[in-house]
């Protein structure tokens, strides 16, 4: 009983520890295949000057990673502040997308959880036919999860395995949805949910996931 009670502390603690990497991992994924329709806009000024910073805050956050906790805290809240003031002081541009997303995987690396929302909430709200829009609603149903916003995280990842063109999407949300579903104890949709992810999807890493979890529920 120990033993399964650990296997499940386990396989939450992984999404709570990796689950914005997961959604960043595959949101660099397609990013690569996004059409260049952003780069028609480079003769403009603000578009320049938003992609040349979020280049360099991006360089500065990297080299970062190899100091120190305290030089690791302070290039995240100067990039926070640096992407804040980015995208209240230039116009919109076909950068801008980009730049909310990198504003709120940052407060969500900072552990501002509540800001992290409202910036993932606007740029759905701006941006919401933007290709990189199941990105940030993955993003935010991980922020609402970590935060124990379960019903409304669960409504989140069904709004993307319901959209037809986020398939690249589906498994891992479908597995996300049944992990919320165990937290929230309904365990008939988390059995549900899990069966969904190995009938659908049934060669891929997600689908070893829910096996396993099937594996202690049932």
């Amino acid at each position: 009983m120990e033993a399964t009670k650990q296997r499940i502390r386990n396989f939450f603690k992984f999404f709570e520890v990796y689950g914005l990497w997961i959604a960043i991992g595959i949101g660099v994924a397609v990013a690569a295949g996004v059409p260049l329709y952003l780069y028609s806009q480079k003769g403009t000024k603000d578009f320049n000057e938003v992609w040349s910073r979020v280049y360099q805050i991006n360089y500065e956050l990297a080299v970062a990673q190899n100091e120190g906790p305290q030089e690791k805290t302070e290039a995240i809240e100067g990039a926070i502040n640096e992407y804040t003031f980015l995208k209240d002081k230039l116009s919109t541009t076909g950068a801008t997308p980009w730049l909310l997303l990198e504003l709120g995987n940052a407060q969500y690396k900072a552990a501002k959880l509540d800001e992290a929302i409202i910036t993932y909430r606007e740029f759905l709200t701006r941006f919401g036919k933007h290709p990189l829009a199941p990105i940030i609603r993955h993003s935010l149903g991980y922020v609402l999860e970590e935060k124990g916003e379960l019903k409304e995280a669960v409504e989140q990842f069904e709004k993307i395995a319901n959209a037809p063109e986020s398939t690249y999407l589906k498994a891992q949300v479908k597995l996300d949805t049944g992990r919320c579903y165990e937290k929230l104890g309904k365990l008939t949709s988390a059995v549900a949910a899990y069966k969904d992810v190995i009938g659908s999807f049934p060669e891929s890493s997600c689908a070893k996931m829910a096996a396993y979890r099937l594996e202690d529920i049932e």
